[in-house]
């Protein structure tokens, strides 16, 4: 056997034994489908208004076209009403019901969608052929946690973008390896966990309840 034959015998079987251990794991696994009390997130159409308003203030800042440059502060409600509009349409993962909490230097994100908006990286994208419809359409509640960082620039030129670093991730009531949720989203980095932001932005803050968006000049 030539070593490229090998070499496709070898991932071939690497990928029989991925989508058999998560076959088993999600037939087994009865705690990922465990759907808490639906909690309830504190805001009104108002707080997305002005989650809105004050994200445009960036790309005004983005353009020149605004010379403030005292930090952008998003409110807990704020972040809510935005992201429970944007998520729940969202063609990646949608959300709903969505709640986003802050606290000191991080945040959680919880939602419900279905097994296959999760089942995007290969290979386990190719569960979705193989599991009955459902299964890969039953709803999931996902909790995602951990910090947010804005990448560096090495070129002027160079789009900038903001990461949620993840420390935490389950679903329904099984804790899973932060490590998985990446794996299951799809390399490389092209998941809802990374967002393009205006070059102006600078740094992203998380305080109890409210997120701080400093930009430079």
């Amino acid at each position: 056997m030539r070593f490229g034959c090998l070499g496709c015998f070898v991932l071939l079987l690497l990928v029989g034994v991925v989508l058999a251990g998560g076959a088993v794991v999600i037939y087994l696994a009865g705690a990922i489908f465990d759907i808490p009390p639906m909690p309830q997130a504190d805001y009104t159409p108002s707080d997305g208004h002005r989650a809105q308003q004050k994200l445009f203030e960036l790309i005004l800042r983005d353009s020149h076209r605004s010379s403030r440059q005292d930090p952008v502060v998003i409110t807990e409600r704020e972040l809510n009403a935005f992201l429970a509009r944007h998520l729940e349409e969202s063609e990646e993962i949608p959300l709903s019901p969505l709640v986003v909490k802050l606290s000191a230097g991080t945040i959680e994100v919880q939602g419900k969608t279905t097994l296959k908006h999760l089942l995007k990286g290969f290979p386990f994208s190719l569960l979705q052929n193989s599991l009955p419809a459902s299964t890969v359409d039953r709803p999931v509640w996902v909790t995602v946690g951990g910090t947010i960082q804005v990448e560096r620039r090495t070129e002027r030129t160079q789009r900038r973008y903001g990461q949620l670093q993840v420390s935490e991730f389950s679903l329904g009531n099984q804790e899973m390896g932060a490590w998985l949720l990446s794996l299951l989203l799809g390399w490389p980095g092209q998941t809802p966990l990374r967002w393009q932001v205006p070059a102006v932005v600078s740094a992203i803050t998380i305080e109890d309840g409210r997120l701080i968006i400093a930009t430079r000049k």
